[in-house]
């Protein structure tokens, strides 16, 4: 793994992290708490950045991802989730379209490692499922869009 790679996936653990405690706490936590929460996780500015980004991106985009994620798990609620999966869901999905530098493979492959280690052991297989659908209707979509934008000739 590259040192850009390693940052990268530090910074979406402490985004997850920070995410999952605004979830609990309130939307307050990512207001007044996150560069204290962030500064505390890690002495790296460019992880710092990074993390910060993350999070506020991740829950800013939260009203969009997680209705998205509920047309992708049909007959089940997404409050029912476990809130970690429910986070990593949301920080994948905002990754995926929010971050087109990083291959959405990677997304769903440092998601579903993310699972793995915060999550139970059925966890990484769900957000394999979710996300795995999630990246073919948002690479349908954005393939369609950009030959739609293209001129014809």
């Amino acid at each position: 793994m590259t040192k850009l790679n390693e940052k990268r996936a530090a910074a979406r653990r402490i985004a997850l992290q920070a995410i999952y405690q605004a979830e609990i706490q309130g939307e307050d936590f990512i207001v007044q708490m996150l560069p204290e929460f962030v500064s505390q996780a890690t002495a790296d500015n460019d992880i710092r950045q990074l993390a910060t980004l993350m999070a506020c991106g991740a829950w800013d985009y939260r009203h969009e991802a997680d209705p998205w994620a509920e047309r992708l798990i049909p007959h089940w609620n997404l409050s029912r989730l476990a809130a970690v999966d429910r986070n990593i869901l949301r920080l994948a999905l905002w990754e995926l379209t929010h971050q087109p530098q990083t291959p959405g493979k990677v997304v769903l492959d440092e998601a579903i490692n993310m699972a793995r280690e915060y999550s139970t052991a059925e966890s990484s297989a769900f957000i394999n499922g979710v996300l795995d659908a999630a990246f073919k209707q948002y690479t349908g979509l954005t393939t369609t869009s950009e030959a739609e934008s293209q001129p014809r000739a």
